[in-house]
């Protein structure tokens, strides 16, 4: 069995009962945002399982412009933004995992962390605003649902809080997605 170095030093640091805990619990996580909820969604809703599958295939694709492919296949607005943000959240839980797990083993993540760690101190409105920061770090292209994880994750920005402001960040960039594509933007402007 090949066993992967940050793993073994996750179970040289904490029990290796704790870090099969740890492991067990995020993938429990990640699981279920990712094909429960939507399953069940789909379920509730009457979505097909096609359809359910195509919604989580392009939120990974796509991210927020995903909403395009969930209002071309007939389903509601609010159906969509449930869907795209079930797996938007699955997605961060799973990068902010990996990234805490990777970092226990890279010294050269360490000194980068100590590093930004000592330049934020410095920087007042990271300190003021701090997670409220990601809502608007999800829109940008190129950072958007993969990159915001890792930022928050990078600053050091409690976990619960990080995700509340990434999920936000989210809702609102699909809202706004589904807007344009329904031409209400058109109409305000």
């Amino acid at each position: 069995m090949i066993r992967i170095a940050a793993i073994e030093e996750c179970e040289r640091r904490i029990s290796p009962q704790a870090c099969r805990m740890r492991i067990a619990r995020s993938i429990g996580f990640v699981i279920l945002f990712l094909l429960v909820i939507p399953l069940l969604l789909g379920l509730v809703f009457g979505v097909p399982l096609p359809a359910v599958f195509t919604l989580i295939a392009s939120t990974f694709l796509l991210q927020a412009a995903a909403a395009l492919v969930g209002l071309s296949l007939g389903q509601h607005p609010a159906v969509v933004l449930i869907f795209l943000t079930s797996v938007a959240v699955a997605v961060m839980i799973g990068i902010l995992e990996v990234c805490d797990l990777f970092a226990e083993r890279s010294l050269f993540i360490q000194r980068l962390l100590r590093k930004i760690d000592a330049k934020m101190g410095r920087i007042d409105y990271l300190k003021h605003y701090g997670a409220l920061m990601l809502i608007p770090i999800i829109w940008i292209p190129g950072i958007a649902l993969y990159g915001a994880p890792v930022v928050a994750w990078l600053f050091q920005y409690p976990r619960r809080i990080s995700i509340l402001c990434m999920t936000a960040g989210w809702v609102i960039a699909v809202i706004v997605v589904m807007a344009a594509a329904l031409g209400l933007v058109r109409l305000a402007f």
